[in-house]
């Protein structure tokens, strides 16, 4: 930082980086230069002006920008992707200058004209993960735009953001999409979720030792469940479990001893020391897949949860704070869809 005097504010931050900028400018400097250009004059910079953003630098190929609404930054984004589609429809695929561009909300460290912080670490991670052309947003940016954007934004899940502590949840919106990225389908969400881990064989077991288990796979989601079954199963106000495929979970030591808890799903645990270990479905494609009780793992940090499912029945003295979605029992897909296979609605 310059030094000086450092003050805090809280602001949204637009950050956007061509695609390919490496590519383009050695095929032909002068070309991409002159289209790179074109664009922000044409398009970027009204469109952020239009919108009352500031410009708080520009990077060779990438640009940082400053706005006191949410939802200028998400109409100045959108806005920017769309006219940046419209302008290249005539240019051939390969020489097209194309936009990443997140948008976060955040606190942010001031320093002169410049500024720092998570914000803006956020919304560069998110611009990162973004599809060509495409905005993604957090979690809390789509709170405050969700009725007022008149766009759609894809669910893409909860990622695990390089250098960021916590799992941000995304959200992308696509000019020209035809949904192909979303990453699960809607009947299914959002009982499991996109991945956010890479799939290092991770093992656990029971409290007593008499249980091992492996698991081989990318989890496809983790839930804290606040159900009354869950709550009871464990003792504990949350159940935290994490989704695999089944065909990734083996047991490499003992059995567990399985409770038929519904007509649709049955719990396992330990006989001798109780200790909850797996839950899985008894029809349709809830066979395809187990739930590993999170807290059983050697090394339960390296799962955290990606939504909260069953906030009906959360305790009224629990107060978690997080930006993870949550969802009752009866508006789950996937359960209502369970219960109804079996001639009956969610409890």
């Amino acid at each position: 930082m310059a030094g000086g005097n450092i003050e805090r504010r809280l602001s949204t931050v637009l950050m956007a980086d061509v695609v390919g900028y490496s590519r383009l400018m050695g095929t032909n400097e002068a070309q991409t230069l002159r289209a790179l250009q074109e664009h922000q004059f044409a398009v970027v910079n009204p469109t952020i002006g239009q919108h009352r953003g500031r410009i708080v630098k520009e990077m060779g190929d990438g640009i940082l920008v400053e706005f006191n609404s949410v939802v200028d930054a998400v109409e100045c984004a959108i806005l920017i992707q769309e006219g940046i589609m419209l302008r290249n429809a005539e240019v051939p695929e390969d020489q097209r200058i194309r936009f990443r561009i997140g948008v976060n909300l955040g606190d942010l460290l001031v320093d002169g004209k410049d500024i720092y912080g998570d914000g803006v670490n956020v919304a560069a991670r998110l611009q990162e993960v973004a599809a060509p052309g495409s905005v993604c947003i957090s979690s809390d940016v789509l709170r405050q735009v969700d009725g007022i954007v008149d766009r759609d934004f894809v669910d893409r899940g909860a990622h695990q953001l390089k250098n960021i502590s916590k799992a941000i949840r995304v959200y992308q919106f696509d000019p020209d999409s035809d949904g192909a990225t979303k990453p699960i389908e809607a009947a299914v969400r959002p009982f499991i979720d996109l991945p956010i881990a890479p799939a290092p064989a991770a093992s656990g077991g029971c409290l007593c030792g008499k249980i091992r288990y492996e698991v081989s796979g990318k989890p496809l989601g983790s839930m804290l469940c606040h159900c009354r079954m869950c709550q009871k199963y464990s003792g504990a106000p949350i159940l935290e479990g994490t989704t695999f495929p089944a065909d990734c979970f083996r047991l490499i030591k003992g059995s567990p001893k399985f409770f038929q808890s519904s007509a649709i799903a049955e719990r396992g645990f330990c006989a001798d020391c109780g200790t909850p270990i797996v839950y899985r479905g008894l029809i349709g494609y809830w066979t395809t897949w187990i739930v590993v009780t999170t807290g059983s793992f050697d090394e339960p940090q390296h799962f955290p949860p990606t939504y909260h499912l069953g906030i009906e029945s959360t305790l009224p003295w629990l107060n978690l704070r997080d930006d993870l979605p949550r969802t009752t029992c009866r508006d789950s897909p996937s359960l209502v869809e369970a219960y109804r296979a079996v001639g009956q609605e969610v409890p």
